[in-house]
């Protein structure tokens, strides 16, 4: 049985299948999806995703698990990396993958790159070079900031700013300040110097829902797996008659009062869900205790409806702005040739935004894109909505990896799935999905001894 309908307990789910388990997969809402899902907006009619998801060329379980659901050819990845940079009133750059060999195919566009003079150039290089050659399993790494990494390494504030952080923050939601050192290099050795084809940037054609959700319902169904929607998990019963010091989960109890058997459980929940079902006897086991230390950051998406183009480019980062990354929904969509034009403004590590009054976030973004975008000064924005996911990830703090845990817990029927787990990944979707794989390789290797 597996608890949860994100993209974790999907990833389980179709792992356990296709090794020809019986699969029940129990989702408290009436849709799959968990945080990667969509909706109508009332207003403009449109499809809006709950935030504008990423994924990276070195995303490959991810990759694998869209081929299998089928719904592949409706994503799309760069076929080599291009990220432009915005300067509001400044100057526009681009960071891009060349044909040099690794780890070096980014260094053509790095030395033209405007937003970065001469000597932070230099310094940047040479941290990235040091970075390419350092173990990151040093334990050492867990304990510092990325920051204090960059600092030691000589990197100076504006390359700080306008190129690392630029890179971290999107992909850790934590700023360089305070991801760990190991995850901050994590990011760079796999993502951007592992291959040129590694940090080419991926995104959905279409509604999250249609492109992951429904899509592997459909997938689940259609290989003999029950889904049961709409019912929330309440307790985790023990087997008390066990000889065990650990005893096996029993069955476990929902909120209409039912209570389901299985002979494995894989719990895919968020950890704010799944430390509250747990029984009071494992609140200080030494494998459950640390999982409440884990902390979490919000992310905040501003979607702006306008009734004319504003921006050309399929999406953008900004330096010396409050923005951080604007996709053009329209184009990304496929809807050129619509009046009006829909962005997406994606705010990472968003402790400033996520408590403020929506109505002060969308003033704000609205003016910043005046900044940054000449033609937004002439146009109108007839519609807007902000979505605030107060508790999107998990941090990658310095000391966070003692607190996430392996698939497979002391009790000897229960594992655990989840971005939160010890994948190597910060919270994404990549990371999510390794973590459901992972778990059901857990169980079949439980199931052979």
């Amino acid at each position: 049985m597996i608890l949860g309908g994100g993209l974790a307990g999907m990833a389980a789910a179709c792992h356990l299948l296709d090794e020809d388990w019986q699969v029940t997969l129990v989702e408290k809402r009436p849709y799959l999806g968990g945080r990667v899902f969509s909706f109508t907006d009332r207003e403009s009619g449109q499809v809006v995703d709950n935030g504008q998801h990423v994924f990276l060329g070195c995303c490959t379980y991810y990759i694998d698990f869209l081929k299998k659901i089928g719904t592949w050819d409706r994503a799309y990845l760069q076929d080599r990396t291009m990220v432009e940079v915005v300067k509001p009133g400044g100057p526009s750059s681009s960071i891009a993958a060349g044909r040099l060999p690794k780890p070096l195919h980014m260094l053509p566009s790095f030395l033209a790159y405007r937003h970065l003079g001469l000597w932070d150039k230099l310094t940047t290089v040479y941290g990235l070079l040091r970075l390419s050659v350092t173990d990151r399993a040093n334990p050492h790494l867990q304990q510092e900031t990325f920051a204090q990494w960059l600092r030691r390494h000589r990197q100076t504030q504006r390359s700080i700013d306008n190129f690392w952080d630029l890179i971290v923050k999107p992909c850790a939601n934590d700023g360089v300040e305070d991801v760990s050192a190991t995850m901050g290099i994590m990011i760079f050795q796999d993502g951007i110097l592992k291959s040129p084809r590694s940090s080419r940037i991926g995104y959905a054609r279409e509604g999250l829902s249609t492109l992951m959700g429904e899509a592997a319902k459909a997938y689940l169904e259609s290989n003999g797996a029950t889904l049961i929607t709409g019912h929330t998990a309440t307790s985790l019963h023990l087997d008390e008659d066990s000889q065990a010091d650990d005893p096996p989960i029993a069955a476990i109890q929902f909120s209409n009062g039912k209570t389901l058997q299985a002979d494995a459980y894989v719990s895919a929940l968020p950890l704010a869900d799944l430390l509250p079902l747990l029984p009071s006897r494992l609140a200080d086991n030494p494998f459950f205790a640390p999982l409440a230390a884990l902390e979490t950051a919000p992310i905040v998406n501003v979607y702006l409806w306008y009734d004319r183009p504003v921006m050309e480019q399929d999406f953008v980062a900004l330096v010396d702005s409050p923005l951080q990354w604007v996709f053009n929904k329209t184009a990304i969509m496929g809807h050129n040739g619509v009046p009006g034009q829909y962005v997406t403004v994606s705010l990472s590590a968003a402790f400033n935004y996520v408590n403020q009054p929506k109505q002060a976030v969308q003033e704000m973004c609205t003016e910043a894109m005046k900044e940054a975008f000449p033609k937004a000064k002439l146009a109108r924005v007839i519609h807007s909505l902000v979505v605030k996911q107060e508790r999107a990830t998990f941090r990658c703090l310095p000391g966070s990896h003692r607190s996430r845990p392996k698939p497979r817990t002391p009790i000897g029927n229960l594992f655990l799935a989840g971005d939160w787990t010890d994948t190597g990944w910060p919270s994404t979707m990549e990371g999510a999905v390794r973590s459901g794989v992972f778990a059901a390789q857990a169980v079949l290797k439980a199931q052979r001894e």
